[in-house]
């Protein structure tokens, strides 16, 4: 599983932002449409306040937060916080993710 000692950034492998890293902290990261979001995502099914990526134990967990079109790890859709691997897909909207050391 991804950790801090495991993972340290977000990479972007498509959409629109593709190749974008986001150094990862220890704060929660949200995701959605919304200015605040600390990963914005503009595109039709991405829902303003889509999902969290947080840690929970040192380990990286990513919820969905009751998105309309919901969020896949690695091709399942997230129902529950759910921890996320080193180098697995993340897709929210038209965008996937993953975290990398």
């Amino acid at each position: 599983m991804a950790t801090t000692r495991t993972a340290s950034r977000l990479v972007i492998t498509s959409g629109p932002k593709a190749g974008v890293e986001i150094e990862l902290g220890t704060e929660p990261l949200t995701i959605g449409r919304s200015s605040e979001s600390g990963l914005q995502i503009l595109d039709d099914y991405t829902s303003t306040h889509h999902a969290r990526l947080l840690l929970w134990n040192d380990e990286w967990v990513i919820q969905d937060l009751d998105s309309t079109n919901g969020t896949f790890l690695d091709g399942k859709r997230v129902t529950i916080p759910t921890q996320v691997p080193v180098n697995t897909p993340v897709k929210v909207g038209a965008t996937s993710f993953e975290l990398r050391r």
